[in-house]
């Protein structure tokens, strides 16, 4: 059984990263927020060529502040280097949305280094970098009609288009600008803006422009096209989970998906033959709903190695049973989803609770605030089951 359950633990992780890839656009990708893992020659010489880049700003700074009359300067300068950079990924991160807009979808979140925008919620910002280290935009059909590769390709070209209309035109300008206009501090710090937004969207441009896969297997801009209008025609049901389980991922709550990706996890939510992830998605908005008896109904469906937390969290949560949500607890492995990690971790906390444990309870639940906050999205359907586990 154990060769089984890792089987469907890898099958799951595996449809996640599926869903993810396909849903999500990530543009400009800093180095350091991926493991060493190169497997594009490409992508790894733009790598050297940025830290080239960041190593001339350096020698430029250095040259500047060996006066004291430049020291002005070159903070200005300094400072307008990461202006430029942080403009170039909104640009392109804009050009994504713009895309996403162009051919009537909705855009969720638009997100620029640790700024994390979902649109009708403040500003969240976020300390993962596996999400936000340079930027993302999170955008979904609003109708199955809408879903179609054609799009989605032109959602991923977004990017790249606006980054190459804007970073080339800026390195042109300034080559047209006179060397002494460099020695004027104010001048400097506004040619180190035009110097950062100009190389780093031309590098943008470049790095996503060019078919690869980057650290960790994650495909770029150019890649989501070729996948997008490569991809094999799938039922309604199938893509509209995939979807649902995206914009779970990202924080959007069910009761704002829309209305045919809500219908597609009931439904599937019922099949034997759905997606593994399906019984979960379809728990997770019972929930979002307070539907109690629907959540239990897809607990109990649920066969795969998930289903032992979602009847776990029913036993503790709604029926205050220890013993039946310890035993449903005590083989149940790590599925490196986030969704079943932290409902375990808020059936654990109602599992001290019971047991009269409050401290113990309340660092459980303190624990699994902090991993929330910085999971790199606003996350409301988590932070209310939180709220309502402290209550009871």
């Amino acid at each position: 059984m154990c060769g089984v359950g890792n089987a469907i633990a890898a099958k799951i992780r595996s449809i996640q990263r599926r869903a993810l890839a396909s849903r999500v656009r990530f543009a400009y990708r800093a180095p350091m927020r991926h493991r060493p893992v190169t497997q594009n020659g490409l992508q790894g010489a733009v790598g050297w060529l940025a830290a080239g880049v960041g190593l001339i700003a350096v020698v430029v700074i250095t040259a500047l502040t060996s006066s004291a009359n430049n020291a002005f300067g070159a903070g200005l300068l300094f400072v307008g280097l990461l202006v430029g950079g942080f403009a170039s990924i909104v640009i392109h991160e804009l050009g994504h949305a713009i895309a996403a807009w162009l051919v009537g979808w909705r855009v969720w979140i638009i997100s620029a280094l640790p700024v994390v925008v979902r649109l009708g919620h403040k500003p969240h910002f976020s300390t993962k970098l596996a999400h936000d280290v340079g930027g993302y935009v999170l955008g979904s059909p609003p109708t199955a009609k809408l879903d179609r590769p054609w799009r989605s390709a032109i959602f991923s070209a977004g990017g790249p288009i606006a980054s190459l209309l804007t970073g080339p035109l800026f390195i042109y300008w300034l080559a047209t600008m006179p060397p002494q206009n460099w020695e004027d501090p104010t001048k400097a710090g506004l040619l180190g803006v035009a110097l950062a937004f100009g190389t780093y969207g031309t590098l943008s441009a470049a790095w996503t422009a060019w078919p690869a896969r980057g650290w960790g297997g994650r495909p770029n801009d150019a890649m989501m096209i070729i996948m997008a209008l490569r991809e094999p025609k799938s039922s309604d049901e199938a893509r509209g989970a995939g979807w649902a389980g995206a914009l779970f991922e990202f924080g959007v709550e069910p009761s704002a998906w829309p209305e045919w990706m809500r219908d597609v996890v009931a439904r599937a939510g019922h099949s034997p033959w759905a997606q593994s992830s399906a019984p979960v998605l379809a728990f997770m908005a019972a929930l979002d709903a307070n539907r109690e008896a629907d959540a239990r109904a897809a607990a109990e469906r649920s066969a795969q190695e998930p289903g032992k937390v979602l009847r776990a969290y029913v036993a503790a949560c709604l029926d205050n049973d220890v013993k039946a949500a310890e035993l449903a607890l005590q083989d149940a492995k790590p599925t490196g989803w986030n969704a079943i990690d932290w409902l375990r971790a808020l059936t654990e906390a109602r599992i001290f609770d019971l047991r009269g444990d409050s401290a113990a309870a309340q660092r459980a639940r303190d624990d699994l605030a902090s991993e929330i906050a910085d999971s790199g999205a606003p996350q409301p359907f988590w932070d209310r089951l939180l709220v309502d586990s402290a209550q009871k």
